[in-house]
């Protein structure tokens, strides 16, 4: 389980380790699918908000166009399928008992925080004040590195990166065997 703790009023965020290291898998067979850098990936996060704790146990993959380039930005059409998939995700069986805690995305970007592209998917499909938006920045020299990003105490969205990050390197050492669903 990686543990990633706000300050003081941030809700503390407990993903599975298998979650996290199948989503850095998948941001960086993106990566590695054109010689330049390839498209970035993004999907939804499942799991519980309990005692101001956001547990992430599951996660979808989103699909996306890429009208717009290799970004993660969300197309007409993608806005449809993502609002789709958050429709359909009470009939999977593998999430029952598990609600949409968040969303995902990777970035190529060199800069810490969330796009305004991003910020606008954040704020229309979770709205809710404990949903989380996770970001894998991926790049060729440097590890993967995992961010997380919550509303602030009056509900924006917090612009800057968070101040803990996770890289994958720091995965591999974590991570546990079987993570159990919380």
């Amino acid at each position: 389980m990686i543990i990633w703790r706000g300050e003081s009023e941030v809700p503390e965020i407990q993903c599975a380790s298998s979650v996290l290291a199948e989503i850095a898998e998948l941001a960086m067979s993106g990566y590695r699918r054109y010689p330049w850098g390839g498209v970035e990936i993004g999907g939804l996060l499942f799991g519980k908000n309990k005692s101001g704790i956001v547990y992430i146990c599951a996660s979808r993959v989103a699909e996306c166009e890429h009208h717009y380039g290799p970004a993660f930005d969300l197309s007409t059409n993608d806005c449809g399928a993502f609002e789709q998939l958050l429709t359909n995700s009470p009939t999977d069986q593998k999430l029952a008992g598990l609600t949409p805690v968040g969303w995902y995305q990777s970035s190529s970007r060199r800069d810490s925080g969330l796009s305004e592209n991003a910020r606008a998917v954040f704020q229309r499909f979770f709205p809710e004040p404990w949903q989380v938006a996770m970001v894998l920045k991926r790049s060729k020299n440097d590890p993967l590195t995992v961010e997380f990003f919550v509303r602030d105490l009056k509900g924006g969205i917090e612009l800057q990166a968070p101040g803990q990050e996770f890289t994958l390197d720091f995965l591999r050492q974590r991570r546990q065997p079987a993570d159990s669903r919380e």
